[in-house]
């Protein structure tokens, strides 16, 4: 398996996984902020543990460790602004417009690591933006439109996450999912009216902070160490057809008429970037 083969086989796995955190939120009662302080400490456990466990010991340098902070910091703003928006628009938007991620993946590439964007890549992005202009349109009229800008932040720093996490490649930057973590539970004990959970909620929790979100975000963080940032951002808006799919299944929450037209156009560009590049025709040298 080559290392681009192996880079889009873990962000595939880990979107997959990923794919469930948006239902798993709708499913907890409890108030957003007492979710994300739990959703982030136990987090930080669970990778803190599986690191400690490992024979290898990392040992970052000074340039890997001011990375990893970048990274953490990253995290953290797009952990807070996902679940905030998924309480504050409807699941399938949140997602969509998360597809944003690679334009800003590929525009921060391109002047911070000098990274080169194919043409193919930068029409996939275009596509990406009309779909989010339909999503837009829609949440006028709905009044989802602060959670739909909640969500565009949110694609931001995951866009700078994966930059960051490229620049630091070939390193391993799961390490830096501890600190994020752990960020993310320090500013939610500020804003938290109460840590205290009902108790159908610590099932939910407990796969949510336990399992889907330490395992995703583990298996996509290695996905930069062998692609450029944004076909990372491309390969996650997968998350945007599974995501909404669970929340329909399972809460019968069906997407507006806008998102489904931004979601079908968003599903465009993926499927455009994924085809394989036409091969060059060469022509032999005459023998003399």
């Amino acid at each position: 398996m080559s290392p681009y083969q192996k880079g889009v086989l873990l962000t595939l796995a880990g979107v997959a996984v990923l794919s469930l955190d948006a239902l798993l939120i709708r499913l907890i009662s409890a108030d957003h902020w007492t979710l994300l302080f739990w959703r982030g400490l136990l987090l930080s456990l669970c990778i803190g543990t599986a690191c400690l466990c490992r024979r290898h010991r990392y040992r970052p340098s000074r340039r890997l460790f001011g990375l990893g902070l970048g990274s953490a910091l990253f995290y953290a703003i797009c952990t807070i602004t996902f679940v905030i928006s998924i309480r504050l628009t409807s699941v399938a938007n949140t997602l969509i417009i998360l597809s944003a991620a690679p334009l800003i993946g590929a525009l921060l590439s391109r002047f911070v690591l000098r990274e080169r964007v194919s043409g193919r890549t930068w029409l996939a992005i275009g596509l990406c933006i009309s779909g989010l202009a339909l999503v837009f349109s829609g949440s006028q009229h709905e009044g989802h439109l602060l959670g739909d800008l909640t969500a565009l932040l949110c694609a931001a720093s995951m866009a700078a996450k994966f930059v960051v996490e490229r620049a630091a490649s070939p390193a391993n930057m799961t390490p830096a999912l501890v600190p994020a973590g752990l960020l993310v539970s320090l500013f939610a004990l500020f804003q938290t009216p109460t840590l205290t959970m009902p108790a159908e909620d610590m099932l939910w929790m407990a796969l949510l902070g336990l399992g889907v979100v330490p395992l995703a975000y583990a298996l996509i963080t290695q996905g930069p160490r062998y692609l450029p940032a944004a076909e990372v951002g491309l390969l996650m808006m997968l998350e945007m057809i599974l995501g909404p799919l669970w929340v329909w299944m399972v809460l019968a929450e069906a997407p507006g008429e806008q998102a489904w037209m931004g979601g079908l156009v968003v599903l465009l560009a993926l499927l455009l970037q994924r085809l394989p590049a036409p091969r060059r025709l060469s022509t032999p040298l005459l023998a003399k």
